[in-house]
């Protein structure tokens, strides 16, 4: 597997990890998390692992990972600490706006941190033209962080406040998928393959429109 981290010449704000482990494989899925954990530069953490076993099982060959804040730490409580410029990081727009747009799927799962310095609301107007899920919704309606995901979560369409009142309906991914190709013992995510990937991306925006 090849990784690319980005940081900024500090070494503190850890802006885009980038794996790819297939050189037929183009497809790319991007996940935004809360923050990173202090990790060597090649190390991945727990949630970083996470990301890259559910990317592979969905058939993709290419996965990003961006942050809404990228400073580096292993305690959340310490981002409150900081002024909302030091925790986000001067770069982190960019490089969340760079890996949403070359991404056929992009994920949100950074829990309820998004309330911090109300980043979620500030990281949402760069998904505007882009189909986003989550794998559901905390108590307090911010997307369910990665750590808090069992297996086999349902994978649902991320509601922003514009589209929030167009339906109370959203139908799961996982559920999606299944009907489309019939038989209930059809699991199209294993089943996914680097040489011949599902176009299901495009099925599911197709349900939206």
């Amino acid at each position: 597997m090849k990784k690319e981290v980005i940081f900024d010449e500090t070494g503190t704000y850890k802006y885009s990890l980038l794996c790819k482990w297939s050189e037929v494989n183009e497809r790319k899925l991007t996940f935004i998390l809360s923050f990173p954990e202090n990790t060597y530069e090649y190390s991945d953490d727990t949630a970083v692992s996470k990301c890259i076993e559910l990317a592979q099982k969905w058939g993709f060959g290419v996965l990003e990972i961006v942050y809404l804040f990228s400073y580096q730490t292993d305690h959340v409580s310490f981002l409150r600490m900081l002024s909302k410029e030091e925790a986000v990081g001067t770069r982190t727009g960019e490089y969340i706006q760079k890996a949403v747009e070359d991404a056929e799927l992009v994920v949100v799962a950074w829990g309820d941190h998004g309330s911090i310095y109300n980043r979620q609301e500030e990281v949402e107007r760069f998904l505007k033209h882009k189909p986003v899920y989550c794998f559901g919704k905390t108590k307090q309606q911010f997307p369910r962080h990665i750590l808090s995901v069992v297996h086999r979560t349902e994978l649902q369409k991320y509601e922003m406040p514009a589209n929030r009142e167009e339906s109370e309906e959203v139908s799961s991914f996982i559920e999606d998928i299944d009907q489309s190709f019939g038989g209930e013992d059809y699991s199209p995510i294993k089943q996914l393959t680097e040489e011949e990937p599902l176009m299901f991306i495009e099925d599911i925006a197709s349900m939206y429109r």
